[in-house]
């Protein structure tokens, strides 16, 4: 097997073939099938929403739920906060069987195909990173994906859409580092008193164009949004 990682702050092909596919194998089967279900269900008087315009603080869920925050505020923020929150915890994995449990809990139920999608993606990550196809692996080995930044599109009380503007590191089994960046479209949905994944990925838009390195000028000349940590968790 060769050494795909020789420094920090590399990019080489198969990492960014990697995040590629985390961003498109993953999410973009996710919405391969037309989802009516919640069309026109909009209310003609629903109430106004708050839309961030600057750096948002992430707000923490109320509880934990097989490893992760859930419970959170039905505001806009709140759908930011709990996609940061799910995203991190889903593409900050390589095992399978964990980035499926994931996304029953933080996915809408009525998707049914979200967990199976997202662990067979995880397998072909695994492939694309030179990994061994299942089972555990050698440490340090670890790839971690953090939401950095936010954009929002189709805001509505009940249904928006995050753009997240992500750093993610990989880690091999001799300590070899790489970064990349990637930008995750999640489709958030208020469904039985919290926020919920309906799909992630482009959704016949193509997000891709809007990648930039986090927290530079370049981000936000590209209309991105800082995001600032909670102070606290769920307990």
């Amino acid at each position: 097997m060769r050494n795909l990682i020789g420094a920090k702050r590399l990019f080489p092909g198969a990492l960014a073939a990697g995040v590629v596919l985390v961003i498109g194998v993953i999410t973009v089967p996710l919405l391969g099938g037309h989802d009516g279900r919640h069309a026109g269900k909009k209310s003609a008087a629903a109430p106004p929403v708050a839309v961030p315009s600057d750096p948002l603080r992430v707000v923490p869920g109320a509880r934990t739920a097989d490893g992760i925050q859930v419970g959170f505020p039905h505001t806009t923020a709140g759908a930011v906060s709990a996609a940061s929150e799910y995203v991190d915890a889903a593409a900050s994995t390589l095992d399978p069987d964990y980035a499926a449990s994931v996304m029953r809990v933080a996915g809408d139920p009525g998707n049914t195909a979200l967990p199976a999608n997202l662990a067979a993606s995880i397998v072909k990550l695994r492939a694309e990173l030179q990994l061994r196809s299942d089972g555990p692996l050698d440490p340090p080995t670890t790839f971690q994906t953090t939401a950095q930044m936010y954009q929002l599109r189709n805001i509505a009380p009940d249904d928006v859409l995050v753009l997240l503007l992500t750093d993610s590191t990989f880690i091999n089994s001799r300590g070899g580092m790489a970064r990349t960046t990637g930008v995750f479209p999640v489709q958030m949905r208020w469904i039985a008193g919290d926020w919920k994944i309906g799909a992630i990925g482009r959704g016949g838009q193509d997000y891709s164009a809007l990648a930039a390195t986090p927290d530079t000028q370049a981000a936000v000349n590209q209309g991105w949004q800082a995001l600032v940590a909670a102070s606290g968790g769920a307990s």
